[in-house]
């Protein structure tokens, strides 16, 4: 395949690399709202267990209410978090994965430019050692071989 095949399928991976970077900061900031709301859910609990205990058995009540509302909540909120997460790991695999392929493909494409380079180097040699071995042929043979006649 030709260098300038590997650097069009270059360009193709990048892309698929920049989608999946994007596909990856959208997961990043997924897990970071889940993660404020936890925390909201976490200050809630904190200002409500840390609440006088009311005298009246009615408003005790609900207060032992709202901690397990909040409890639940949090329970909740954990398995949001953790999922979020999940799917953070997963979108950086996915990325690594891209950049990975695209970093392979660009040391391709340098080795490949030297493999070319080197080729072009050898035929120039043999067209040279070619030309210089003809020009020593003619000049044995007398005939008047100048470097301006090729």
């Amino acid at each position: 395949m030709s260098v300038r095949r590997f650097q069009r399928l270059l360009k193709i991976r990048e892309a698929q690399e920049s989608e999946a970077a994007v596909a990856l900061a959208e997961r990043r900031s997924d897990l970071s709202k889940v993660e404020q709301q936890r925390d909201q859910l976490t200050e809630y609990q904190s200002v409500y267990l840390n609440a006088l205990v009311p005298n009246d058995a009615r408003l005790l009540k609900q207060l032992g209410l709202m901690h397990q509302q909040l409890r639940e909540a949090l329970q909740q909120q954990e398995l949001r978090v953790a999922a979020a997460q999940t799917r953070v790991d997963q979108a950086r695999d996915v990325w690594l994965d891209r950049h990975q392929e695209t970093l392979s493909l660009e040391k391709l494409i340098e080795r490949r430019k030297r493999v070319d380079a080197i080729e072009e180097n050898r035929k120039q040699q043999s067209a040279l050692d070619m030309w210089a071995t003809l020009r020593a042929f003619k000049k044995d043979q007398g005939l008047g071989f100048s470097g301006s006649d090729d």
